[in-house]
This record gives C-alpha cells, sequence and structure tokens, in this order.
C-alpha cells in the first residue's frame, strides 16, 4: 500500500524542494506525483498564499529534439521551475520518497492549434481547442515520445498518465456556457469524435460511421460506441507503456468522471491492457457516493492495481476522510492518492496525515 500526495513545481520554488519532501514524508507518503506537464488552471497555493497561473499545455522540462516528429510541446516553463523540477527529482530519492511524473498527455491548446487537422471533434462536428485525438497514429506517436522523453530526463517510477483517452465533454479547464446543461447519457454522447481518422477506426472494426453517429446523436448506440472508444484507446496505451518500460518505469492511466463518461472516452479492460496499474479519481465524493464512482470506474479497470484518487476538502475533516480511505481500500484500491498537497492550506495538513495513517493501518 503506497499512499501519494500530488503536488506541483511551483511548490518546490516556494516550500524548497527538500522541504517539500520532508513535509510529504512526514506526512506518511511514500511518494510524491508532481505535474511534469499541466493544463491551464488558476491554482491557489494556500500555504504560501499565493496564485500561480499555468498556461495551456505547460511542460516542466525542455523537450528533446530528436525524440518528437510532427507533434512537440510548445509551451515551456522558465528556467527556475525546470530547475525546482528536477530538485525535487533529487531530493525524493534522498527522502525516500518514490517519484511518479505526472502527466497531461493528449490536452495541449498549443499542440492542438500547430496541428488543427488532429483535433479532437464533439458530436456535431465542432473541432476542439484542446484535445487530440487518439485515433490518429501521429497523435500515439506523440503521446510515446512524450513519455520516452520524460523517462529519459527524470527517470520516474510511476508515469501517471491524464488525458490519455477521447476527449470528454467537459474537462474541468474548459469553462462551458450551458443554460439548460446535459446530463446523463446525453452529456457523455455530446463529446463523441466522429474526425476522419475515427471514421477510419470505426469502418476498420467493421461498423457503419454514419449510422453510428446518427445513434449517438438518437442517444443510442453506446455499448458499440464503448467498444469503439476502447480500441482507439489501447494503442496509445501500449505505446505509452512500452516507451516507459524501456527506461524502467511503470505507467498508471487515470481516469475521472463518471462510469458512462469515462467507458465513452475509451477506458474499459482491453484499453487497459498494457497498463501496469490504473487510477481512479474520486474527488470529494464521499460515502454511499464515494463506493459508488469506486466500483463503477473500478470494472472499466479490468484486473489492474487500483490507486483511488481523493480531494482534500473543508468539508472533509480527518476523521472523515481516514473513513472514505478505508473504505475505498476495503473496495479494492491498493493505492490512496491525496489531493493536493500544493493546494492545501496548512490547517488541512493533519487531515492528510490522518487520511495516510488510515491507508497505512488498512494496508
Amino acid at each position: 500500500m503506497t499512499v501519494q500526495v500530488f503536488c506541483y513545481p511551483e511548490d518546490a520554488l516556494l516550500t524548497g524542494s527538500g522541504p517539500l519532501c520532508e513535509l510529504a514524508a512526514g506526512l506518511g507518503a511514500g511518494a510524491i506525483a508532481v505535474a511534469v506537464r499541466y493544463h491551464p488552471a488558476r491554482r491557489w497555493f494556500a500555504r504560501h498564499g499565493v496564485v500561480r497561473h499555468s498556461p495551456p499545455g505547460i511542460t516542466y522540462f525542455r523537450p528533446s529534439e530528436e525524440r518528437y516528429g510532427r507533434l512537440r510541446p510548445r509551451e515551456i516553463a522558465g528556467d527556475a521551475e525546470i530547475a525546482a523540477l528536477r530538485d525535487l527529482r533529487e531530493e525524493a530519492a534522498r527522502h525516500g520518497l518514490a517519484f511518479h511524473a505526472w502527466t497531461v498527455t493528449l490536452h495541449d491548446d498549443p499542440v492542438v492549434a500547430a496541428c488543427p487537422e488532429l483535433a479532437a471533434r464533439t458530436l456535431d462536428d465542432t473541432p476542439t481547442i484542446h484535445a487530440l485525438c487518439p485515433s490518429h497514429p501521429d497523435v500515439v506517436e506523440y503521446a510515446a515520445a512524450l513519455v520516452a522523453d520524460l523517462c529519459e530526463q527524470l527517470s520516474p517510477d510511476v508515469v501517471e498518465l491524464e488525458s490519455a483517452l477521447y476527449a470528454a465533454w467537459d474537462p474541468s479547464y474548459v469553462v462551458s456556457l450551458e443554460l439548460a446543461p446535459l446530463s446523463g447519457a446525453a452529456r457523455a454522447l455530446a463529446g463523441q469524435c466522429f474526425c476522419a481518422a475515427c471514421v477510419r477506426l470505426i469502418e476498420r472494426l467493421g461498423h457503419d460511421p454514419a449510422r453510428l453517429r446518427d445513434q449517438a446523436l438518437a442517444g443510442e448506440g453506446i455499448d458499440t460506441l464503448r467498444s469503439v472508444r476502447a480500441a482507439g484507446v489501447r494503442p496509445v496505451i501500449e505505446a505509452t507503456a512500452a516507451a516507459a518500460r524501456e527506461h524502467g518505469a511503470a505507467v498508471r492511466p487515470l481516469v475521472f468522471d463518471d462510469p458512462l463518461m469515462a467507458a465513452l472516452q475509451g477506458a474499459g479492460p482491453d484499453a487497459f491492457e498494457a497498463a501496469d496499474a490504473v487510477g481512479l479519481g474520486c474527488g470529494v465524493l464521499s460515502g454511499d457516493a464515494l463506493s459508488e464512482r469506486f466500483g463503477g470506474l473500478a470494472e472499466l479497470a479490468g484486473d489492474h492495481p487500483l490507486l483511488a484518487s481523493l480531494n482534500w476538502s473543508p468539508n472533509r475533516p480527518g476523521e472523515v476522510f481516514a473513513a472514505d480511505v478505508r473504505a475505498v481500500i476495503e473496495a479494492g484500491a491498493a493505492d490512496i492518492a491525496l489531493y493536493n498537497l500544493s493546494l492545501v492550506p496548512e490547517s488541512a495538513l493533519p487531515d492528510l496525515a490522518e487520511a495516510a495513517r488510515a491507508a497505512a493501518a488498512s494496508g
């Protein structure tokens, strides 16, 4: 049983790489999962009382030119952040912490802008501005190159693959203006891509793309779409896993949202066969809602070891946090991730420690 904490390279600048690792270890963590690529966000570092923005596609290491083909990271962090990540990698080893490279993979506005023909689309055929479609071979190649590059430079123990699936309708960093919000199956289907590469994949799998799209527009065809998306995700997981293993690292795709949305993004046992483990994001859900979400997502992971990721919140004091940790472990979680060491206030640290102790006692 490993407890990991998520954090950002900027926290290493604010706290110091050594003190940050000392803090994580003191809370009971055995690993730190550090953002090495990230999506756009305004982040409130509550322990320091400062805001830090991350631009779209921010990459906290300098990409190796020879690694990439048509696609490559374009938004590179400053020298201070890059140095902080490298220092954090070294300090993690000194403090006995495993180092996990938390990697936003296929969501990158500048990369999509450079190759808009590779963008994922919504069901009405509108291209997204933030997501690459994994049906394109160039996108699979890019994901593998990205993992190989970061593994060569940072030697992570685990690559935590975020956004390695098909695009969902509404990732947290896309502002959606809806006066009549979509819900349920309609929400899950609205993000379905039928770009040219998806059409070729659907035909190769023996289905009629036009008919399947019509079914999706009518709220139908969910089982077929699930199998199609899983078939499209599988090459991404295989390629990234192979790239990581060449450098002695494991790969763990992260799955968020409700089970139906996740399944229609391609999450499933067949898609994840090459992965070493699967991470299930449960956010601030608690009690019965947490159990339902974890159980539904666990069915998509197959027989892989499961990481349960739980968020601290002011409404989740230590005893509740600990109870929720025990519940997901009883339901089958092999590891626990606590979100997010960089964002919690000082007053929340005892709650994280209590959750970590519950995991240690259960494991």
